[in-house]
């Protein structure tokens, strides 16, 4: 069931039964689009919903509970707020949770306690709003995340502890090294090691193709992109940041495998940004991506290796502030148009001053 046909149907009862109270649209709705009631959730196969009202301008309620959010988190979990004139819609999944407010106390990643409030939720998310005509981006950006990382985004959030991580410093050699990954990376292009590098992957993918195409049925993005990435390297996970890591010549190259469903909208996250610049300041490192393209109706699976550093990628990535903590400079997010990746024509070209002012932002988050 589509998520618009909730927003359909609940403008035109209220439009119809101006008067109606918040459990009179809760149940009309229900009945009318076939939704199980789970406590103070509604919910079917597709997503769920939880009503709200409030009466003034702002939005302070008490939502749901951390924990039972979790039972719902995989699908789009939508907040419907019902005020005296108007209905407003927002995506509250984990995501856009920008903390937990009332009764956080010993909140911790093994000890999920707590709710959130109306006001929690992201009103819009690195400058996308947070409202229907944009459930369908968010919601893929919200798939890239495990449930884990964003608990662990909250707990930093919410403030009860300190975060786990540790912000990468970089000492004055290590900024040059990073600043100098970009020039690096396009001599390395041109070399027949990298040139071989790209027809090895393109092979291994191609021979993986048929168990590819069953895994690309699995509807949960992360165990899907976890599986595929196993069929790939042989359930070997080579590095912390990295799933494969490679030699050219005198270059580390470490690849990130990245699935791309060529009949969707997904926005894949790229890398964690302080395990990236640690890597780039070792002055012998690069950072890869092996996209896997999968047509599941033509049945077909390709693939195609490029540098973090290709024009094409710059101008696909975003920095995804919303999970930078006090420990983190957070992590970045593919978002932008890939397909033209796949093409058999495509070159990968490095502007080396782009990609150097894009390390330096990196550098001072």
């Amino acid at each position: 069931m589509d998520y618009r046909d909730l927003v359909k149907f609940v403008n035109k009862y209220r439009n119809d039964n101006p008067d109606a109270a918040k459990q009179q649209v809760a149940s009309a709705t229900a009945e009318a689009i076939g939704l199980t009631k789970h406590r103070s959730v509604y919910a079917c196969a597709d997503f769920a919903i939880r009503f709200s009202s409030a009466s003034g301008s702002s939005f302070s309620n008490v939502v749901l509970s951390l924990s039972a959010l979790r039972s719902f988190d995989a699908n789009p979990f939508i907040v419907v707020l019902l005020r005296a004139t108007s209905t407003e819609y927002f995506l509250a999944n984990t995501t856009f949770l920008k903390k937990i407010s009332h009764s956080s106390h010993q909140l911790r990643g093994d000890n999920v306690r707590g709710s959130f409030l109306g006001h929690d939720i992201a009103r819009s998310y690195e400058g996308i709003a947070n409202d229907p005509t944009n459930f369908e981006t968010l919601f893929s950006i919200h798939q890239e995340f495990t449930w884990e990382e964003n608990l662990e985004r909250l707990v930093e959030a919410t403030g009860n502890i300190v975060g786990i991580g540790q912000k990468y410093v970089p000492s004055p050699a290590q900024v040059a090294k990073i600043l100098a990954s970009p020039q690096l990376a396009s001599d390395t292009l041109a070399t027949d090691d990298y040139q071989r590098l790209k027809r090895e992957m393109a092979q291994v993918v191609a021979e993986a193709a048929p168990e590819i195409l069953q895994l690309a049925e699995i509807d949960n993005v992360n165990v899907r992109g976890n599986r595929i990435e196993q069929s790939i390297t042989g359930g070997i996970n080579e590095h912390n940041l990295a799933d494969l890591v490679r030699h050219v010549g005198d270059v580390e190259l470490q690849l990130e495998i990245k699935t791309k469903l060529m009949d969707r909208a997904s926005s894949p996250k790229a890398y964690n940004v302080d395990k990236a610049l640690k890597t780039l300041g070792s002055g012998d490192s690069l950072i890869a991506f092996c996209f896997v393209g999968i047509n599941v109706g033509a049945k077909e699976v390709t693939a195609s290796t490029v540098s973090i550093f290709d024009s094409t990628i710059l101008g696909a990535t975003r920095i995804q502030f919303h999970w930078a903590g006090r420990n983190s400079r957070g992590v970045t997010q593919l978002t932008g148009d890939l397909v033209p990746l796949f093409s058999p024509t495509y070159s990968e070209r490095i502007d080396v001053t782009e990609a150097t002012e894009f390390l330096r932002k990196l550098i001072d988050l």
